[in-house]
């Protein structure tokens, strides 16, 4: 525990000294310039998109809200990651689950939100579910380009990222689906990619979402990539012989935690444990 919060004091002080980090180029504006999207800072190499309050909830997205329990859930499962990866003093997190609709885009996309809202650290979400990326329509955002552009068109990474109205929060979107997924995400542009990411700032963390394990073999080509791997399985879904399957597919990775959704203590709502 020492260890800890001696690792999260290093990382608070490296932000003070640095000043404030962001994925981009950022303009802090003057204290009387009014700001926009909720925003400190002024993306000048990003998109940033406006969203609409009611469209995140009808998601479920993270919103503002304390009081809200899927929030303090988030903040539990927030803050038990950040422990063991900086201890690790990791910063990359797969995310992914056995099979399809367990919930790993939507845990993706909040624990980033969540992770955002830290106060040292900026995070970047990349969607590698390629065969099914999603994660522009939860913010009710069409990218003009994706992450496919990047990998086989060469086109510059910075060029599709955009930032979701959430301090400290940059995403890389997909687009169209791909059928030849698991040997772009196993190509040297694909890991070019990921080192340029992992290294150009120190107190980034970054997030990349996953197709199901047990879907195709896109996980396994990439898992090679991070850190560390979070597993998503659906209460009363998800089978024991799935996810021994799962295990042993991603043998070899660091398999950091299981976030249980749709928890059946808790009908009609989705709930998050980290365990």
């Amino acid at each position: 525990m020492e260890r800890i919060k001696q690792a999260l004091a290093r990382a608070r002080e490296e932000q003070q000294n640095r000043g404030n980090v962001a994925l981009a180029e950022v303009r802090q504006h003057p204290a009387s310039t009014p700001v926009q999207n909720k925003l400190d800072f002024e993306y000048t190499q990003t998109r940033v998109v406006e969203l609409d309050d009611k469209v995140l909830k009808k998601n479920r997205i993270l919103v503002d809200n304390d009081h809200d329990r899927a929030n303090a859930a988030y903040k539990l499962l927030r803050t038990q990651i950040e422990q063991r990866m900086l201890a690790k003093q990791w910063n990359t997190l797969a995310i992914t689950s056995p099979g399809p609709d367990h919930g790993k885009t939507l845990t993706s996309i909040n624990l980033a939100i969540s992770l955002a809202k830290s106060t040292y650290q900026s995070v970047l979400l990349i969607d590698l579910d390629l065969r099914k990326p999603s994660i522009h329509r939860y913010f009710n955002y069409e990218p003009e380009y994706g992450i496919y552009d990047c990998l086989a068109n060469d086109l510059p990474f910075g060029e599709i990222l955009f930032n979701p109205g959430i301090e400290r929060l940059v995403i890389a979107p997909g687009k169209q689906s791909i059928y030849n997924s698991s040997e772009l995400l196993a190509s040297p542009k694909m890991a070019e990619i990921v080192n340029e990411v992992k290294h150009r700032y120190k107190s980034r963390f970054i997030i990349f979402d996953l197709p199901p394990v047990l879907a195709t073999d896109d996980s396994m080509a990439f898992a090679p990539h991070v850190d560390a791997t979070l597993l998503v399985i659906e209460d009363g879904v998800t089978t024991k012989d799935q996810l021994k399957q799962t295990n042993e597919m991603l043998q070899g990775t660091n398999i950091i935690g299981t976030v249980l959704n749709k928890s059946k203590a808790h009908r009609g709502n989705y709930y998050y444990y980290y365990y």
